[in-house]
């Protein structure tokens, strides 16, 4: 293989991996020009789909600078649920509503037509979501915060009720060490009676 055709090959895989959906994800801080086609509940991949996400906003900061300011504020939330990993387990919730928004717009096109950061259906269909989206940016973000709190309100009350915690154990042990020691009295005149 020459070196030519080495470079022909990879400039091809270059600009054939975004239409076809292959990558994986993007490298970090390098940005995706195309909707993902993949939308896969099994094998989510969120990552290209923040940043085709990002990609739109860098786009419409001149043309609509509304709709860019909006993305870019669901993004700022999106990192400040990320600097704090211990409000959620597995992918971060933001990720997931960005997906599902990008994903639902997918399928209400041909599924396999390219839909690049600037298209004007795209965009369209952003104005007229964004506020829903916003909503349910802000709602998964409550319920982490939710879940934190109240994971940390349960963790002081059992603290202050560690003492009567460790007395009542420590009696209920001391009951099922005399109600063992009742069974096995009972088995052991069973077995002699037998």
């Amino acid at each position: 293989m020459t070196l030519i055709h080495a470079f022909r090959v990879s400039l091809f895989c270059l600009f054939l991996a975004p239409i076809t959906g292959s990558w994986a994800a993007p490298l970090p801080g390098e940005p995706t020009y195309l909707l993902p086609l993949n939308c896969s509940e099994l094998l989510p991949d969120n990552s290209t789909f923040v940043s085709y996400f990002d990609s739109v906003a860098r786009g419409q900061v001149l043309a609509d600078k509304a709709l860019s300011q909006k993305i870019f504020r669901v993004l700022a939330l999106r990192e400040k649920l990320n600097d704090s990993p211990h409000l959620f387990e597995g992918a971060n919730p933001v990720d997931i509503v960005i997906r599902r928004t990008l994903c639902y717009y997918r399928q209400q096109k041909d599924a396999l037509q390219p839909v690049p950061y600037y298209d004007p259906k795209l965009l369209s269909f952003l104005k007229e979501n964004m506020g829903e989206l916003e909503k349910k940016v802000e709602a998964v973000i409550l319920e982490c915060q939710y879940k934190l709190i109240s994971k940390e309100l349960l963790e002081t009350r059992a603290k202050k009720n560690q003492a009567l915690v460790d007395s009542a154990k420590k009696q209920a042990e001391k009951t099922a060490g005399q109600v063992f020691d009742k069974i096995h009295q009972q088995a052991l005149r069973k077995a002699k009676n037998q």
